[in-house]
């Protein structure tokens, strides 16, 4: 299991390296609607809406993509939206932990969170290739320190309901490591922000520690979703790393946050 998920894991890695810093815009585009569709289908399953409907809500949601693409100053429009849903009802969601959400309120959450998503990572790129891979960073700096510190000394649980495996001290481990890496944008500066910007060396730990957060109620509400719906597991596209979704989930609220701050 450990190999496939580290086979798995490098191979993802190589491919997305290769396609940020060489593909061209429209491969680029390409290749993130496809990703894109793979993403809703999995939603739509979660929602367990019907086959048929799983169909349409994939053409919409990869639709409502080329239309943003094409028509780009909508973007600001899906980012707000975005993030109104994850400031604003995200965490309370996370609180009551409904069970009765009405199946078309949960596809229209997915269609805006995920197409903001998508949208954004075409934008970040546009501002830089450094830029998408500096912000993609916090979050899986911050996944990984929060697995090694709560591993070793996790006692609090953080959503004991919800995603059973992470703590408290898990999510101290890793906010620490943020702002650790945020602060380094401060020296160089080239690597990861757009050109010209006059963010300060505070300003930039806290926007990192932000990312983290945002990151964190990514993957504590993909989490909900999948236990609603009773899997594990979003898909089986992935050997050993689950669906599409399981991959993107800590991203989907720390792309547009980025896309708004970065890409404007």
């Amino acid at each position: 299991m450990l190999g496939s998920r580290i086979l798995t894991a490098a191979a993802l890695a190589a491919v997305f390296l290769a396609l940020l810093f060489l593909a061209s815009r429209p491969v680029w585009t390409v290749v993130n609607g496809a990703v894109l569709a793979v993403a809703a289908w999995e939603w739509a399953r979660l929602a367990s809406l019907r086959a048929s409907a799983c169909v349409c809500f994939t053409v919409l949601v990869v639709g409502l993509f080329g239309v943003l693409v094409w028509l780009p100053h909508w973007m600001p429009l899906a980012y707000g939206l975005a993030m109104l849903f994850w400031v604003l009802a995200a965490p309370v969601w996370l609180r009551k932990r409904p069970r009765d959400v009405p199946r078309p309120v949960v596809a229209a959450v997915g269609a805006i969170i995920l197409v903001a998503a998508f949208a954004a990572l075409i934008e970040l790129r546009d501002e830089s290739p450094g830029l998408v891979l500096a912000v993609m960073a916090v979050v899986w700096i911050s996944d990984s320190a929060a697995f090694f510190t709560g591993r070793r000394f996790g006692r609090r649980k953080l959503a004991p309901a919800v995603s059973p495996g992470k703590t408290w001290e898990g999510v101290w481990g890793a906010l620490l490591a943020v702002a650790a890496y945020g602060l380094s944008w401060h020296w160089f500066p080239d690597a990861a922000l757009p050109r010209g910007s006059s963010t300060g060396v505070t300003s930039l730990g806290f926007l990192a520690l932000g990312f983290a957060v945002l990151g964190i109620l990514g993957d504590l509400f993909e989490s909900q979703m999948k236990r609603n719906a009773g899997v594990k597991d979003s898909g089986r596209l992935l050997p050993g790393h689950g669906g599409a979704l399981d991959r993107i989930d800590a991203l989907l609220p720390v792309l547009p946050a980025a896309a708004w701050m970065f890409a404007r």
